[in-house]
């Protein structure tokens, strides 16, 4: 796992391994997932930035990572309905809050939907059984970006998250507030536009590496 700190570093991560942000557009489809109803007021920040569409769950539903069983199997499969409407093939999924672990499972189950995974501020139980395996089962790249607003914020789960697979990075802007991909909309889309780009660079070099073994 890679790990960087916007604005004051912090003793433990690694400024040299920041990704400078840069303003290509993402080739791919850019879905941003919601837990519940609201999704285009929620990611208006990044539909409009990263050219993202945003998808939410049928009226009246609610994700809870603890909720009933089934529900959970509900949000995914409905998610990734929604993902073979696109054109562009897998496509960079966002997600933030409790729709955070939505979008790893949909990832472990759907790998061939999920060209990237760009997390904000998850809210996930680390303790919900069979999450941690969830997390293993996640090929594809992953972002965690978790906003701090002082130095006393406990990061322990989003750092976790990052650190559950061998691609995985993660980043801190410190002095912001919760969710950081509205408080700081501008750097939250920098990080994720870099990001789905390098995902999208890994993705045509495995691509070629496939067919001249093939």
């Amino acid at each position: 796992m890679k790990s960087s700190t916007e604005v004051d570093p912090r003793p433990g991560h690694a400024p040299s391994d920041t990704m400078e942000p840069h303003d290509v557009m993402p080739q791919h489809d850019v879905m941003c997932l919601h837990g519940r109803g609201g999704a285009g007021e929620w990611f208006a920040h990044q539909l409009d930035a990263l050219g993202a569409r945003a998808w939410e769950p049928r009226i009246g539903f609610s994700l809870d990572v603890t909720g009933p069983p089934g529900q959970m199997d509900e949000w995914v499969e409905a998610a990734s309905s929604a993902l073979h409407e696109s054109t562009e093939g897998p496509a960079h999924i966002l997600a933030t809050g409790t729709a955070a672990y939505g979008a790893i499972t949909l990832a472990a189950l759907h790998p061939e939907q999920v060209k990237s995974l760009i997390l904000g501020d998850p809210l996930v139980d680390m303790s919900v059984d069979g999450f941690v395996a969830t997390l293993r089962r996640v090929r594809a790249p992953l972002l965690v970006i978790a906003a701090a607003p002082d130095i006393d914020t406990d990061i322990s789960v989003p750092q976790s998250i990052a650190g559950g697979i061998s691609n995985g990075v993660f980043v801190i802007i410190d002095n912001t507030a919760v969710p950081a991909h509205q408080s700081r909309s501008h750097s939250f889309n920098e990080w994720s536009r870099s990001f789905m780009n390098i995902a999208e660079g890994l993705h045509t070099v495995t691509e070629t590496q496939e067919e001249h073994s093939a």
